[in-house]
């Protein structure tokens, strides 16, 4: 019962934020255009930092490194399994190659930082957080390389235009965090005296600043929604695609997660199977939002569908949870 009530306190705090920019932008109390803004700041600044000081600031053991791997390899194989699904569900209900790209994104990528890690934290300690980290590890690996290609492959077909696009602050920030894991592993370099002043003042600067990455972008994603109108009947039974492609977002995929495990029972850690299937039952990225502004894709789709999403899973979390045991 705790886990759930902490579930459904999170998403409430979540939309909470949401209708701030949502009251912020129907009222006119922030400028015209203030959402590219925004928009700009979270892709190029906070959360660059958010993903560097979040990987840089972990030390892992032999014993983490393990599990954290089969997370890892496990986030990879599902992740590609959600997009998979999403292309069929595109293709049935016949959506156009813009907003395809976006369905296809946010069924592949999930809320893992924003709302899981204050999950997981409250649920399972700081355990919760270590194993985390390698499931948002194997979701911004393909998030900043074929979720940027997704975003901004309906602008071009060159593909080498589309990959000078995956050389982003994002990717670079990935990247740096993966070395600071290798050094701290193998060199151990959080030993020293000179790391551990160096990176103390680094840390309280900045990961502060990357942990506004969620304020921002709930903020960012009520500004989009105020602007969204919906003029007849009509429009809002073509909104009814968003139900269905986050369902299956929200439980088949998880779904489909618990039988492997079920069949491989007692071949995986807890924490292994725990870890994997609520990151996948996370509702759609609020990130997704702002690429898809940034990429000048369909924002409004993207923003749209995490707000579905993200209301459904107050149910389906739960019962996530409580399947789970």
């Amino acid at each position: 019962m705790d886990q759930i009530q902490i579930i459904t306190n999170q998403i409430i705090i979540l939309t909470l934020l949401g209708l701030t920019g949502f009251v912020a932008g129907k009222t006119g109390f922030l400028p015209e255009n203030s959402h590219k803004y925004i928009s700009a700041l979270i892709l190029k600044i906070t959360m660059p930092f958010l993903i560097f000081t979040t990987m840089g600031n972990y030390t892992f053991t032999r014993e983490t490194l393990t599990n954290g791997l089969y997370i890892f390899i496990f986030g990879v194989i599902f992740i590609f399994i959600a997009g998979v699904i999403a292309l069929g569900q595109c293709k049935v209900l016949k959506i156009k190659e813009k907003t395809k790209n976006i369905y296809i994104a946010q069924s592949m990528f999930g809320n893992v930082i924003f709302m899981a890690y204050p999950l997981l934290k409250a649920m399972y300690g700081d355990i919760g957080i270590v194993y985390a980290i390698f499931f948002n590890i194997a979701n911004d690996a393909i998030l900043w390389t074929l979720g940027i290609y997704l975003f901004n492959k309906h602008n071009t077909k060159n593909w080498k235009d589309n990959l000078l696009h995956l050389i982003n602050p994002n990717t670079l920030a990935f990247l740096g965090g993966i070395t600071m894991i290798f050094l701290k592993f193998q060199f151990k370099i959080e030993t020293t005296y000179a790391f551990k002043q160096i990176w103390s003042v680094f840390y309280e600067a900045f990961n502060g600043l990357g942990h506004t990455t969620i304020y921002l972008s709930m903020v960012f994603i009520g500004l989009i929604l105020s602007g969204i109108k919906i003029t007849d009947f009509n429009e809002i039974v073509s909104k009814l695609k968003y139900f269905v492609l986050s369902l299956f977002k929200l439980l088949i995929v998880p779904f489909a997660a618990m039988l492997f495990f079920t069949v491989t029972k007692g071949v995986f850690n807890s924490f292994v199977v725990k870890i994997v299937v609520l990151q996948l039952a996370m509702p759609a990225s609020t990130i997704v939002s702002a690429l898809a502004l940034q990429y000048d894709s369909d924002y409004n789709a993207a923003t749209e569908g995490i707000f579905v999403s993200t209301i459904l899973s107050i149910f389906t979390l739960p019962l996530i949870v409580y399947l789970l045991g």
